[in-house]
């Protein structure tokens, strides 16, 4: 960990991983907010937007391409990040979007930059690993920046989750700080020597169960990364939601919803004892903190609102019903999901089949899904529930006509990645959409299917599979086809060879549904 003149105990001699998060998107915030009978701002006619601590700036990216009537501005205190940021910038020509190299208290001060009254702020991966001082400055800079009704997310380590792990936290940070090396060499020279105090029973038995679930069996490249700046930083700190609450109350933010769509739904989290009991409690950040007890999150993703207004039913289906859903993911046999004991909620499986069946002709609005031809009239699937589902799934995203311009600038970014080739295996990248307003994230061979269809090229699903187990085996490793490892060659060629040829059949036409690849 270099740098600690002005790192202020942040990782900051390695760059942050160059990772796109979906539920930073203004759509997706807004439509969270919809889903659980708040009034979402309206987006339509341009909006502010700020991202707090943007890394390398690529969901920022992605969105300024995506939605250029709206002004995006990201802020982030490593020069590394806001210089790779802006060379994309420019060289996508994106003239809606400015980044800063700043401080958060650097925001608040006398030579703090021009900046709007913001819409939208962001920070995702930033409250639980700053000082007490920067926490108070983003309060601060809310406080200013948010405009009446404007939306902020926030993600966290959860204490209840991360409460057992946080003694080798500890471990791993000054273990990282005896290794000479950058942060990416410093943290993979800790959690080797925490394998060796687990080996020698130096670490007790309980924490050993705790490691487990921080210490990922590969490490190396992105990964180190990764762990670097998770849990190098001197200021690592989960914390309840109800203090993130409180701390934000000083900005007038009151707590709206989770960004997860499916944590709309108490039913899949909670059973019906600890409903009851958890509905007693009048204030609703116990509430929050105490659900998270049961549903053990490790990360929370916030959503706060300065001055939030409830909506009727009638309102709550009539904004839903509207919305456009476009399927990006080939569907499932049936829609299965964990609930609370280890029960298994499933959908409605004849109204889905029926949902999924039509999404996959089309784009459909959520009104049209529930008034299908032939779909029974005791099915019981709301608007809520429908899009709560297929977005929560990430089996559907909300699809509306790209604003003038989007088009060109997403072709433009996009084409930065395209010209980079095939990826690499282990890596995925994102690609800005402007039907979508924001970014789809592809697997290698996803990205090799892309490529194939935007360059014209006839589909080889045979060719595809022979590069694909060639580069497997030039990194020592099997292809993975569906969970299953393939060590023989023919079996796995036979394997990889159905699977492009199944991408090229059913995900295929759906990108091209969804308008994905443009020219």
């Amino acid at each position: 960990m270099k740098d600690r003149d002005w790192s202020r105990g942040y990782v900051t001699d390695i760059e942050y991983i160059d990772q796109f998060f979906p539920q930073l998107s203004p759509q997706f915030l807004a439509l969270a907010a919809a889903l659980n009978g708040f009034e979402p701002p309206d987006l339509s006619r341009g909006f502010t937007y700020c991202e707090l601590g943007c890394g390398m700036g690529i969901s920022s990216l992605i969105f300024a391409a995506a939605n250029p009537n709206a002004q995006f501005h990201a802020v982030d205190y490593n020069p590394a990040h806001i210089a790779y940021a802006q060379s994309r910038a420019r060289a996508a020509q994106l003239d809606n979007i400015t980044f800063h190299e700043r401080s958060f208290e650097e925001l608040n001060g006398s030579d703090a930059p021009a900046l709007p009254m913001f819409d939208i702020v962001t920070m995702h991966g930033v409250w639980s690993w700053i000082s007490p001082e920067l926490q108070n400055a983003i309060v601060e800079f809310l406080n200013k920046r948010l405009k009446p009704g404007g939306l902020v997310y926030v993600s966290y380590n959860v204490m209840s989750h991360w409460a057992k792990i946080a003694p080798l936290q500890r471990i791993l940070r000054e273990f990282g700080t005896l290794s000479p090396g950058g942060s990416d060499v410093a943290v993979g020279h800790a959690f080797a020597m925490l394998d060796r105090l687990v080996e020698a029973k130096i670490i007790p038995s309980a924490l050993h169960e705790a490691l487990k679930q921080i210490a990922p069996g590969e490490r190396a490249g992105h990964m180190l990364t990764y762990l670097a700046h998770e849990y190098l930083n001197e200021h690592w700190a989960p914390t309840y939601h109800v203090d993130v609450a409180r701390a934000f109350a000083a900005a007038k933010l009151t707590f709206v919803c989770s960004a997860d769509p499916l944590r709309s739904f108490s039913n899949l989290h909670l059973n019906d004892q600890q409903q009851a009991v958890l509905a007693e409690i009048p204030v609703s950040e116990i509430r929050e903190t105490l659900a998270d007890f049961v549903t053990n999150p490790g990360l929370r993703t916030d959503i706060f609102a300065r001055g939030p207004h409830r909506i009727s039913q009638a309102r709550q289906d009539a904004l839903l019903g509207a919305l456009r859903l476009a399927l990006v993911r080939v569907p499932p046999e049936a829609i299965e999901l964990r609930g609370p004991d280890e029960t298994l909620w499933t959908a409605n499986r004849e109204a889905y089949r029926r949902f999924l069946a039509a999404l996959e002709t089309r784009p459909h609005t959520v009104s049209e899904l529930l008034a299908l031809p032939g779909l029974s009239m005791d099915h019981g699937v709301t608007p809520a529930e429908l899009v709560g589902v297929l977005v929560g799934t990430a089996l559907a995203l909300p699809f509306e006509d790209a604003i003038p311009g989007a088009r060109a600038a997403c072709n433009r970014l996009n084409k930065l990645t395209e010209d980079e080739g095939e990826i690499s295996l282990a890596r995925i990248v994102t690609l800005a959409v402007a039907s979508l307003r924001m970014g789809l994230a592809f697997s290698s061979a996803d990205f090799d299917v892309y490529l194939a269809l935007k360059r014209g090229e006839k589909p080889e699903p045979r060719s595809l599979a022979r590069r694909f187990a060639t580069r497997c085996k030039a990194q020592g490793g099997y292809p993975i086809v569906e969970g299953k490892h393939y060590p023989n060659e023919v079996e796995a060629h036979q394997a990889l060879t159905s699977d492009y040829a199944m991408r090229f059949e059913r995900l295929a036409p759906l990108w091209s549904n969804a308008r994905v690849i443009e020219a």
